[in-house]
C-alpha cells in the first residue's frame, strides 16, 4: 500500500507542473532572461512548422507552473553549495559576486572582431561624428565597461585570461587614428578608488553613473551639476538584473546611492528601459542632448537630464542621428560588450534603415 502511496505521489508532483499552467498566471521573464513564445502550426507564409513539437517543447520547459520557485530553489542549492550557477548566462563569483556571461569572450581577451571589422567599427564612429559635426552639433563617443573589465578579483578562477589583446584594447588606438572625440571610461574607472559597479547587477552603481555623468561633461567642455561631490542617501532598494535571472523569486535587494534631480520627463517612462524617453530642465545651463545609449543609460540618463534644456534619450539602433539640430550635443554610449552592435546596426544617416533596439 506504501509503495501505491509514494508512486501516486511521485506522478502527481511530476503532473503538478503542467497542470498547473492551465490555472496560474503565466511564467513571467526574469532579468535579461527571454522565454520561448507560443508555437504555432503554421508560419507567417502559411507553410506548416516542421520544428513545432520542438517549440512546445521550449515553450512547456519556459512555462511551466511554478517554474520560477523551482528554479530559485535550485539555484540555492547549486551556489551554496557547489558555489556554482546554475543560469547559463550568470557567472557565480566569490563573496556573491556575480557577472553577466556574455562578457567572458572580453574577460578573456577573446578577440572575437577581426582587424578589418575593428577598422570598420572605428571609420563608421567617426562618420556618426562628421555627420553630427556638420549639422552643427557636439559629439562624444564612450564604451562602458564590462563589470569584470574593471572588477575582475571575483571571477572563478577556472576562467582563464589570454595574454593577447581584446576587442575595446585594439580599437582604442583605431578611434584615435579616426579622430574620434572619445571619452576613455575604462581609464578614469580604473582610477577611482570606489567599487563603482553593482555587486548583483551588470551595471554600474547610481554613484558611477553619477561620476561617469561628470566625465562626459569634463570631456565635452560643458558647465555641469559636479554630482561627484553632491550628497546622496543609500538605500536597500536595487533587484540586481543578474540577481534576478539566478534567484527569480528572491527577495534580496541591493544597497543604491539615492541623488536628488529637478528634471522632469515629458511622458513618465513606464521604465528605464523605455526605447525613447524625452526630459526637460529648467536649471539647465545647456541646450539639447541626444542620447544614444543602451543599458547602461538607464542610471546615466537622470544626470545628463539634470544638465540640458532638453534631453531625448534612445535605445533605437540604428541611431537616428538625423534627428540632430544645430547646436546639439550628442553621445553615444555603448557597453563594450555591445560592440559588435556597430557592425550590426550601421547608423541611420538618411537611409531609411528599420530600426531596432538593444539589451
Amino acid at each position: 500500500m506504501k509503495y501505491r502511496i509514494f508512486t501516486a505521489a511521485f506522478v502527481l508532483l511530476c503532473l503538478l507542473p503542467a497542470a498547473g499552467m492551465l490555472f496560474l498566471p503565466p511564467t513571467q521573464a526574469a532579468g535579461n532572461e527571454r522565454l520561448a513564445p507560443a508555437p504555432h502550426l503554421k508560419q507567417e507564409d502559411g507553410s506548416w512548422n516542421t520544428e513545432f513539437l520542438g517549440d512546445v517543447t521550449d515553450y512547456v520547459a519556459d512555462h511551466f507552473a511554478l517554474r520560477q520557485e523551482l528554479v530559485t530553489a535550485n539555484a540555492l542549492l547549486r551556489t551554496k553549495l557547489l558555489a556554482s550557477s546554475p543560469a547559463e548566462d550568470v557567472i557565480y563569483g566569490s563573496d556573491g559576486w556575480l557577472y553577466y556571461a556574455q562578457t567572458l569572450d572580453d574577460y578573456q581577451n577573446h578577440a572575437t572582431l577581426n582587424a578589418q571589422e575593428l577598422e570598420q567599427i572605428a571609420r563608421t564612429v567617426a562618420e556618426m561624428q562628421a555627420f553630427c559635426q556638420a549639422r552643427g552639433a557636439r559629439f562624444l563617443f564612450t564604451i562602458a565597461p564590462n563589470k569584470n573589465s574593471l572588477y575582475p578579483a571575483h571571477m572563478p578562477s577556472r576562467y582563464l585570461v589570454s595574454d593577447s589583446q581584446g576587442n575595446y584594447e585594439r580599437l582604442r588606438p583605431l578611434l584615435e587614428e579616426y579622430g574620434v572625440q572619445y571619452a576613455d571610461l575604462f581609464t578614469f574607472f580604473a582610477k577611482q578608488e570606489e567599487v563603482l559597479y553593482l555587486r548583483t547587477d551588470s551595471h554600474w552603481s547610481n554613484r558611477g553613473a553619477a561620476l561617469a555623468h561628470d566625465f562626459l561633461m569634463q570631456s565635452l567642455g560643458l558647465p555641469y551639476t559636479c554630482f561627484g561631490q553632491a550628497a546622496y542617501r543609500m538605500a536597500n532598494t536595487h533587484r540586481g538584473d543578474l540577481y534576478d535571472m539566478l534567484y527569480p523569486k528572491g527577495t534580496a535587494l541591493e544597497e543604491q546611492q539615492q541623488y536628488q534631480t529637478t528634471f522632469s520627463y515629458v511622458n513618465e517612462p513606464r521604465t528605464a528601459e523605455d526605447i525613447l524617453i524625452q526630459t526637460t530642465s529648467g536649471n539647465a545651463q545647456n541646450g539639447r542632448l541626444l542620447l544614444c545609449r543602451d543599458s547602461f543609460g538607464n542610471a546615466l540618463h537622470p544626470f545628463l537630464a539634470e544638465d540640458f534644456s532638453e534631453a531625448v534619450i534612445t535605445r533605437q539602433m540604428p541611431y537616428p542621428l538625423t534627428q540632430v539640430q544645430a547646436g546639439d550635443t550628442v553621445i553615444v554610449e555603448i557597453v563594450e560588450r555591445n560592440l559588435p552592435n556597430l557592425l550590426k546596426y550601421p547608423p541611420d544617416l538618411g537611409n531609411n534603415q528599420a530600426a531596432d533596439s538593444v539589451e
